[in-house]
């Protein structure tokens, strides 16, 4: 396993060079006209995994997995580094109401313009944001009521973990100036109960994921690594990799 963020999409081969050779020689889509950028690239997978590509003059490629997701939201995002954005949620009538904050990785940097995070500074709209996941070490429970009976629920003292919890720990980081921005991270405390599942097999790699629909504290759509099977209306809580698209991909 190349890491949990690529196996949980299917991307496992014995290197990582092997796997980006594999890639382009399938066929990778990319914008080499983006300023401050040599390549961003994307390669699309027909089961819906998905690789990233990004690099800077005088750098090396960096390569991370994503999701072409179902759901779908009208959001602001505020992209920070080459990768990471502060995404905000908003329901399908304007303005509002905000649903959901939290860091993710942007498959497509070049569809943000880049922003500090100061308060009141300058954003991106996207009308229809493409939102995912990727299981990074999570736990299956039977349904919302079993999690909630487990210890997870209750990590320690008064502090009570919903079952469809959505906590961006690297947000609430930023917010409180506890970091700098490079050290922000895409991973979510997340709770998702399963609506529907289906077993796909990327065609990159011939590795099998789950492809997952889930509904937490939005809706939002998964991957999951083949070996943790799921059923409908069980709860898949733990670490994920949010991940975000404006569809220029698609």
């Amino acid at each position: 396993m190349l890491s949990p963020q690529l196996h949980a999409v299917g991307f496992d081969a014995e290197s990582l060079d092997q796997l980006v050779k594999a890639a382009f020689d399938a066929g990778v889509r990319g914008v080499d006209s983006a300023p401050g950028f040599d390549l961003v690239g994307s390669y699309s997978d027909p089961s819906g995994a998905r690789l990233s590509f990004v690099k800077r003059t005088g750098q090396g490629v960096s390569t991370t997995g994503a999701l072409a997701a179902e759901t779908r939201y009208r959001a602001q995002v505020v992209r920070f580094t080459d990768l990471l954005a502060r995404v905000a949620l908003y329901g399908p009538e304007s303005p509002g109401p905000l649903l959901a904050q939290f860091v993710a990785l942007v498959d497509d940097p070049v569809a943000y313009p880049q922003h500090d995070l100061a308060p009141g500074g300058q954003y991106s709209v996207v009308e229809d944001l493409r939102v995912g996941a990727l299981a990074i070490e999570v736990t299956v429970y039977d349904d919302a009521a079993a999690f909630e009976a487990s210890p997870e629920a209750a990590p320690g003292g008064d502090l009570r973990i919903a079952a469809d919890a959505l906590i961006s720990p690297s947000l609430l980081a930023l917010q409180a100036a506890a970091i700098p921005p490079q050290e922000a991270s895409p991973a979510v405390l997340m709770g998702v109960e399963v609506t529907a599942v289906e077993r796909r097999r990327n065609e990159l790699t011939g590795a099998e994921f789950q492809y997952v629909t889930g509904r937490g504290a939005v809706d939002i759509t998964c991957a999951v690594p083949a070996e943790t099977p799921l059923e409908v209306g069980n709860v898949v809580h733990g670490t994920w990799y949010a991940t975000c698209s404006s569809g220029i991909w698609d």
